[in-house]
């Protein structure tokens, strides 16, 4: 970030281990909610939310070693969907998908979440939640936030079964927060009805996203180590409570086709099937699920040549929390770059 000091994830060279997930969000966080800080008060402009997310994925490559695959698509297929990345956090064999659409607070903390895909003429966070369904996963917006919003410092976790109480104490663990797509959604819908679309509302309804996947296996609390088993069911928990959370609070929610310029049938939804009732909650039921198809193929692929996503994506990241990943040796100086 520009303009202050912040170490790097288990910067100790001497380190006996690699850092782990949560560690490497916290960091990612406090970095994004400095630089967007920066970009939008000292040294404008902001970067763009896709320049955010390049580098986020690029650092969960760089710190987590062979316990994360990378894989990068075709730029230009994410205009035709409604995410900009997929996370699957995985055993090899079972996992819980995140499909993610990146939105980045503005200098006065509003957000583009009424943004509608030209092209199919529908609301983005629609094509998220059908898009999601179709690939097994649950719908996120990871929200971009900085230091200066209104109402920023009055911010209150929503009960969603967090992991962990790991926060920053300059306070940007909230630079990167996860709010269900099911939120978003009702708000278009209230926003439709004639109401001010309510950006702090939404914003203070995120959960910064290490407390949702941390996957420290020595909590202070804990008298044992958590197994890969219990860390994958805690994240598998704390998504689920998440999405409940999201869609409590949005009573106007349906499953049925939701507010937006198209409708169900029109050939915005044409590549994906869709099925009558779909249940949002399906997808976290009895815990953590077998992989797709798709999921499975990635694991198997070389980064540099992946199979075609079933459905379009800017990246697909796969995270491996089980027992078996053997330790990478880690060196905090391999190919960071650190603002000044």
């Amino acid at each position: 970030m520009i303009g202050r000091a912040f170490p790097l994830p288990s910067a100790d060279v001497d380190a006996a281990r690699p850092p782990s997930l949560c560690e490497v969000l916290l960091w990612m966080a406090g970095d994004t909610f400095h630089w967007l800080y920066n970009g939008h008060h000292r040294y404008p402009p902001a970067p763009g939310e896709e320049s955010f997310t390049d580098m986020n994925i690029r650092h969960l490559r760089q710190f987590t070693g062979d316990r994360v695959k990378v894989f990068q698509f075709n730029k230009d297929q994410e205009r035709l969907n409604g995410a900009d990345w997929e996370m699957w956090i995985h055993n090899r064999s079972h996992g819980v998908g995140l499909r993610i659409q990146a939105k980045k607070a503005a200098k006065n903390g509003r957000y583009p979440f009424a943004h509608v895909v030209k092209k199919q003429n529908v609301y983005q966070c629609d094509l998220l939640v059908q898009h999601a369904h179709a690939v097994g996963c649950v719908p996120v917006y990871v929200l971009y936030n900085h230091g200066g919003q209104e109402g920023a410092d009055e911010r209150q976790s929503v009960p969603a079964g967090l992991l962990c109480g790991h926060v920053a104490a300059d306070g940007s663990h909230w630079g990167c927060t996860l709010l269900s797509a099911y939120r978003v959604q009702s708000e278009i819908g209230r926003k439709l009805d004639g109401h001010s679309l309510r950006h702090s509302v939404l914003a203070g309804q995120s959960l910064p996203w290490n407390q949702v996947l941390c996957d420290r296996r020595d909590p202070a609390e804990s008298r044992a180590p958590r197994s890969g088993h219990d860390v994958l069911r805690g994240m598998f928990a704390a998504v689920q409570g998440l999405t409940r959370s999201g869609l409590k609070q949005s009573p106007e929610y349906s499953a049925e086709p939701t507010p937006s310029h198209g409708t169900w049938g029109d050939a915005a939804y044409a590549d994906t099937p869709y099925e009558e009732g779909i249940d949002p909650m399906a997808v976290l039921r009895d815990g953590p699920r077998p992989l797709p198809a798709h999921v499975l193929q990635l694991l198997e692929a070389h980064e540099a040549e992946p199979p075609p996503p079933p459905v379009p994506t800017a990246a697909t990241v796969l995270i491996d929390v089980s027992d078996e990943v053997p330790p990478e040796p880690w060196n905090p100086s391999e190919g960071c770059v650190r603002y000044r």
